[in-house]
């Protein structure tokens, strides 16, 4: 049986189709998962939180399903975005980890729909679209000076998914 933290890693990756050793890497000081787990729980509230684990760990343990059918089940209705509350909070879950933002989806208690708050420095420090984009936040790199006389390193070293064909990436 999966923990709660292996499960929110495990439908992260399948919503942002970035391997979870890459959310969660094994030595990890920062440990995103766990913060991003405690932010939210109250934001999307317990039950739904724990649907949609539950959910998660179904469609991969019990019916072996792949991380890009995981995401369609969970994002969409057929042909068009599915409107639920779950795959708001999908959405949301995926901005988070992409800006280190947290976009409230719907009202729950205290936190009301359309209210955005950084989860933390370190999450928008680590936030996943620098990675994508490259680049890190203004003040903050880990690269040594002079990298940008550098040929950059290729997307996939940043990301682990193949820039296959994308114009921009250097792969």
């Amino acid at each position: 049986m999966s923990s709660e933290r292996e499960n929110f890693v495990g439908l992260s990756s399948a919503l942002l189709g970035i391997d979870r050793k890459r959310l969660a890497p094994t030595i990890d000081p920062i440990d995103l998962p766990s913060q991003f787990l405690a932010y939210i729980r109250p934001r999307l509230t317990e039950s739904l939180l724990n649907d949609l684990l539950s959910q998660y760990a179904s469609l991969f343990n019990d019916q072996k399903k792949e991380q890009k059918e995981i995401a369609q089940i969970l994002l969409m209705n057929g042909d068009a975005p599915a409107t639920t509350q779950g795959a708001k909070a999908c959405r949301s879950i995926m901005k988070m980890w992409l800006l280190g933002v947290w976009y409230q989806p719907y009202d729950a208690g205290p936190y009301k729909e359309k209210q955005q708050s950084v989860v933390s420095d370190l999450a928008y420090q680590q936030s996943w679209a620098w990675r994508v984009a490259q680049a890190h936040p203004m003040g903050y790199s880990q690269f040594h000076f002079g990298y940008w006389s550098e040929t950059p390193p290729s997307l996939e070293a940043f990301t682990g998914v193949p820039a296959k064909g994308q114009q921009g990436a250097s792969s």
